[in-house]
């Protein structure tokens, strides 16, 4: 499904804080010079994607969780079971959609309409010259 521009409009509407991230994208394309190293995609995995997951998409609407200690992540098998659980649990701090605006912003359509548009800014002034976001020695 193609996206509009509407929805990319509709989306900083509606979520102010997208705009940081709409600038930080036009200051990264604006910059960037033929012999840089930015790779879009570098900049999209590494810097936008993280900022977005919260404000837009599936992600919105759950709390922020508290950081764990460095050094005590590990691998923990769980089962189904446990897992249908847990999230149901963690389903109970989300925020409800209280406007079809709300509802909407959770929505893979609007996450396509928003990041599909920053992707598409940063692939156009990527210079192809290897990855990163560091100027080129």
């Amino acid at each position: 499904m193609q996206t509009t521009h509407t929805d990319f409009e509709r989306a900083l509407a509606a979520e102010p804080r997208l705009r940081a991230i709409t600038n930080i994208v036009t200051a990264l394309t604006t910059l960037v010079r033929p012999d840089d190293t930015m790779c879009g995609s570098c900049v999209w995995e590494d810097i936008v994607k993280p900022l977005a997951i919260p404000l837009i998409g599936w992600e919105r609407g759950y709390p922020l969780k508290a950081a764990h200690d460095p050094g005590t992540l590990g691998w923990q098998l769980i089962s189904g079971s446990d897992w249908a659980r847990q999230f149901e649990e963690v389903e109970k701090t989300r925020t409800p959609a209280s406007t079809a605006t709300e509802e909407w912003l959770r929505t893979c359509e609007a996450w396509d309409a928003f990041c599909g548009e920053l992707i598409r800014r940063l692939n156009d002034a990527d210079p192809a010259n290897g990855h990163g976001v560091c100027k080129a020695r």
